[in-house]
């Protein structure tokens, strides 16, 4: 994945050049920066989802899968994840146009 700031919409493109600006960074890092913190800040929500499917998987197979058996295996083989879980479905519909794509 490569991150870079030109890639994102004007309003968001224009606040993080402004915090590289003023933290003395260069956007690139910058926007790692963010994402790392967002990610770091996210990370109860995102996990107690990870563990909920992680449950259901767990259940469904009658085989153990904790959270971080299976956010590992997202990271390594989402496609395993979503033959696991046919029905999930996406929040973002991968024919409609997203912002940030």
């Amino acid at each position: 994945m490569s991150l870079n700031a030109d890639d994102l919409p004007d309003y968001e493109r224009h606040l993080l050049t402004a915090m590289a600006y003023f933290l003395g960074r260069d956007p690139a890092a910058q926007a790692r920066a963010c994402l790392c913190m967002y990610l770091r800040q996210a990370e109860p929500r995102i996990m107690a989802q990870v563990q909920y499917y992680a449950h259901r998987i767990a259940a469904q197979t009658q085989q153990p899968m904790d959270a971080y058996d299976l956010l590992t295996l997202i990271a390594q083989s989402p496609e395993a994840v979503t033959a696991l879980l046919p029905h999930l479905g996406q929040v973002h519909d991968p024919d409609q146009p997203d912002v940030f794509s």
